[in-house]
């Protein structure tokens, strides 16, 4: 019997390995895309089939009057309130979820909620959302100093000497929001801002009055925090927000005219009354332009 020999019988195993690797690689590669697939149609079919049952997600991100939660867990203010109405018109159950301001903000973004709520309007953000007509409040900025660290903020000019607190990724006005020459520190809330303001952590901060106002009563700090007398002229409307990979889309002018019915027939005017008496909705333009 012949032998071949030991030249001819030598196997070429670093081509084989080499084509075994090559072969593997795509079949790993089709797996993960196999996966990738799976995983997107499954959140696609988790988003219709929560309409489907007719669930409405929201987000609230907790910011006192509009968005209170309880030491217990419970929600309740203007936004839950107002929701709670829009979800019984839509024929949708409400779903609501807490969550930090910029997490809300991302989950608006990416659709993975529906609506958002207190949330005043951007080019930025609308690059991402819908926001409804009409605005259903009004807050304005102000400055907030501490009694114990009296500092003089009577002219925007004033501010250039402070150290002031804001909320990260929260409009207040211009120039203020686009001004790099502010030394600003940035807080996740305003309680929080109130709190390093107390501890003279900041000379000064920027909030939204009817929040500030709440914070600051509720935490005893009026014998401490005091509003500066500075005035923007400006004030921001809250609106709804509808995320735009949402299938809510289809819905807007409907959302829309459920708006203009809850403040014709005085509903949003008595959830104000009930949380935040001193708001003033009387310039609110359902028509006017978004700001």
């Amino acid at each position: 019997m012949l032998m071949p020999s030991p030249t001819k019988a030598r196997i070429n195993v670093k081509g084989l390995t080499s084509n075994w690797l090559r072969g593997c690689t795509i079949s790993a590669f089709a797996l993960v895309l196999c996966l990738l697939s799976t995983v997107s149609h499954g959140h696609m079919l988790s988003e219709n089939h929560d309409h489907a049952r007719g669930v409405l997600r929201v987000t609230f991100s907790v910011w006192e009057p509009f968005a209170i939660e309880d030491r217990n867990g419970k929600q309740h203010g203007i936004d839950r309130a107002i929701m709670t109405e829009v979800a019984k018109r839509l024929g949708l159950e409400l779903q609501p979820q807490t969550c930090p301001w910029r997490r809300c903000l991302k989950m608006l973004e990416t659709g993975d909620i529906d609506i958002m709520t207190s949330i005043a309007y951007t080019e930025e953000r609308a690059t991402y959302a819908r926001f409804i007509k009409p605005a259903y409040s009004r807050v304005t900025p102000v400055f907030y100093y501490n009694r114990k660290n009296p500092v003089t903020i009577s002219a925007y000019s004033d501010l250039y000497q402070l150290t002031l607190g804001a909320v990260v990724d929260s409009r207040y006005f211009e120039p203020f929001d686009s001004d790099d020459r502010l030394e600003k520190v940035e807080a996740n809330s305003e309680i929080l801002l109130l709190r390093m303001l107390a501890a003279k952590r900041v000379d000064a901060m920027v909030g939204s009055d009817a929040n500030a106002d709440y914070q600051i009563r509720r935490a005893g700090l009026g014998n401490i925090i005091a509003k500066a007398p500075y005035r923007t002229n400006h004030s921001n409307d809250i609106h709804l927000a509808v995320s735009r990979n949402s299938s809510l889309m289809t819905r807007l002018d409907q959302i829309s005219q459920i708006m203009t019915d809850l403040h014709a027939e005085g509903f949003i005017a008595r959830v104000h009354q009930e949380y935040w008496p001193a708001a003033d909705l009387a310039e609110i333009n359902p028509t006017g332009e978004l700001n």
